[in-house]
């Protein structure tokens, strides 16, 4: 229910621009006839009720999911509404009180009781309008029950204030008594117009939406405006055909609801029935209307045209080419600076991992003594990296401690002076206020600083010197582009097996895919060997614990590019006889999501996350084994 809440939310926002637009056009062009109007806010009702869009590069909708629908774990909730200014904001402030609201609490806890408190909420504002509607129906028409039959479908009531239109399936005409035979034949084209173009359904469609959206007071706004429009468009599909003489009488005919019993209409409040509102503009646009020109006709078409075209897409999603240093891994090259005052402190060697992601986010491995969060097991997200100015005053401020002061002024002074960009990552919470800063380098070079935002005494404890994790043997863009949700598509498997490293000893032969009806599906790869060699494989030899985590390897990395692969057999065989029986390492999608304690396909989604899960396999089985990105 939560994310279809969310969904809710995000097709809200996107509404809420065209309904902008619209506003806007009915604004700018006055003289648009009244069912062209109809039809742009039919483009609202379409962007309320359709959940995918197509995309487009003419879109104006600045992002179709303002508010993401999926958290990484740890993750604290920010807006991306496509334009930077509102962001920049709005995110700051959410943080705030998000870090109030879980006070006490894990922030994945936190986020489920805002999420399950804003359910609850939305679902009774639902309840309560359907409600609403429903109710002032059946009273309506409990008070339409003593009403006369004139003829056809036309009733009088001694109720009835002013004319309008009642029910769905079979919609009535309900009139005062004692109006004139001219008002009521003017009064009875004006309800066979909304007949006509089945405003009743119209109107009643877009009171569910309302229902549904009651929260946006935009479309509150909308909604109004909507039944303004209706109106005023069936007032000018009955006097298009009128002479003057006739359209002035038509004009006497809504005077005649201009007053006090007319605003006690019980028409007026409920969604299921059409009475007639703003009568005074509708008379002041009945006086002026002049027959559309081609022109206008033209321009208004157009208008409608390029409006579906704008509000009905969804931008086109931009690929991701962040500038250096993101989209790629890292490793701690050296230690520039470490804090005096504590007595841990990281090699090279065992410093954290740390990937900067193309959509700016930083995550760093937490297989060591100190991290954000081991519950993910590897990866904690660190958050998102925001584009800062750094002084050389400020970064002095930070450095608490250093062994040669003379030194420290070099070092920081070379630092600033040098530095291209810097990105801050403030990850800070009562529990453990870590925050990082991003540092490029007009050489290239990138730094990366670790400090705690103590309320006393914020300090920087360390300052890394990072080295992109080099470009060797594996690929991710080639095997992402592969990835499958059937193993029966020989193509694709094929080519994720051509691009996988094994060790160098196995001569590859073959692979075969178990597609039958039957689960499991299984993919089984063969290849020749000495016998001597098989025998090391089939004994665990301590000489081949690197190429047997290689094959662990390349199994985890097949089912996360294998949606239905439930089995990966490596068949070995003798090279200089085939009759020999092989043998067969086998691994289960049940042990490789126990080993990585990961969903493998959800974690290879995206070609970032499929890097990032790589990084992660070459530390859970290999040190010996290198990615490209």
């Amino acid at each position: 229910m939560t994310a279809l809440f969310l969904k809710i939310l995000n097709m809200s926002i996107t509404a809420g621009w065209i309904t902008v637009a619209v506003m806007f056009f009915r604004i700018l062009l006055k003289k648009m006839p009244k069912h062209f109007t109809c039809m742009l806010w039919a483009l609202v009702g379409l962007r309320l009720v359709i959940p995918f869009s197509p995309e487009s590069v003419f879109s104006l909708i600045p992002s179709a999911e303002t508010i993401p629908e999926t958290l990484p774990h740890g993750a604290i909730p920010e807006i991306h509404s496509g334009i930077s200014t509102i962001d920049r904001m709005v995110n700051p402030a959410a943080k705030i009180s998000f870090s109030q609201l879980s006070a006490g609490r894990s922030g994945a806890e936190a986020l489920d009781i805002l999420a399950d408190g804003a359910v609850i909420l939305w679902l009774a504002g639902v309840l309560l309008m359907l409600c609403h509607m429903i109710l002032s129906y059946l009273r309506l028409r409990r008070k339409m029950r003593t009403a006369v039959l004139l003829r056809d479908n036309i009733w009088q009531s001694e109720f009835a204030a002013s004319p309008f239109l009642l029910g769905l399936a079979s919609p009535r005409i309900y009139v005062p008594f004692h109006m004139d035979r001219e008002t009521l034949s003017h009064v009875i084209a004006h309800e066979n117009a909304h007949l006509a173009r089945k405003d009743h359904l119209v109107k009643a469609f877009a009171f569910c939406l309302l229902s549904v959206y009651w929260f946006h007071p935009l479309l509150w706004a909308a909604y109004a405006l909507l039944c303004r429009d209706i109106e005023l468009a069936c007032d000018e599909r009955v006097i298009r055909n009128m002479e003057e003489k006739e359209r002035k009488n038509y004009l006497l005919a809504l005077i005649g609801y201009n007053n006090e019993e007319h605003k006690k209409n019980p028409t007026l409040t409920c969604p299921l029935s059409f009475g007639e509102v703003d009568i005074k503009e509708r008379i002041l646009r009945a006086k002026t209307w002049k027959k559309p020109g081609a022109a206008l006709l033209a321009l208004s078409l157009l208008l409608c045209a390029a409006a579906a075209l704008c509000f009905l897409t969804d931008p086109k999603e931009k690929l991701l080419t962040a500038p250096e240093p993101f989209g790629r891994p890292y490793q701690v090259e050296s230690i520039a600076y470490a804090a005096l005052q504590y007595n841990f402190s990281f090699t090279p060697q065992t410093a954290p991992l740390y990937v900067l992601t193309s959509d700016y986010q930083l995550m760093e491995s937490t297989d060591t003594p100190v991290g954000l969060d081991k519950s993910d097991g590897y990866w904690a997200l660190c958050g998102k990296a925001e584009e800062v100015r750094l002084t050389e005053k400020d970064l002095k401020n930070y450095i608490t401690e250093y062994p040669d002061p003379a030194a420290e002024e070099t070092f920081v002074h070379e630092l600033i002076k040098e530095n291209k960009k810097t990105w801050v990552v403030d990850s800070s919470s009562p529990d453990n206020p870590i925050f990082y800063y991003i540092m490029q380098q007009k050489t290239g070079e990138t730094y990366l600083s670790y400090g705690y935002q103590a309320q006393e005494n914020p300090h920087i404890r360390w300052i890394f010197k990072l080295s992109p994790i080099k470009e060797e043997s594996l690929s991710a863009e080639t095997l992402h582009s592969h990835r499958t949700k059937y193993i029966g598509d020989n193509s694709a498997v094929g080519n994720i097996i051509y691009n996988l490293t094994f060790p160098e000893d196995m001569a590859y032969r073959q692979f075969a895919l178990q597609t039958d009806d039957e689960e499991p599906y299984a993919v089984t790869i063969t290849f020749a060997l000495s016998e001597e060699n098989k025998e090391e494989y089939a004994l665990d030899a301590p000489n081949r614990l690197e190429e047997v985590a290689l094959l662990r390897q390349n199994a985890c990395i097949l089912f996360s590019l294998i949606e239905n692969a439930e089995i990966v057999n490596f068949k070995l065989v003798d090279e200089a006889d085939d009759t020999i029986r092989p043998l067969t390492l086998v691994y289960t999608k049940q042990w490789a999501e126990t080993e990585t304690n990961c969903d493998l396909w959800k974690e290879s989604e995206t070609k970032e996350q499929f890097e990032v899960l790589l990084i992660k396999l070459r530390e859970l089985f290999s040190p010996y084994v290198h990615y490209s990105f």
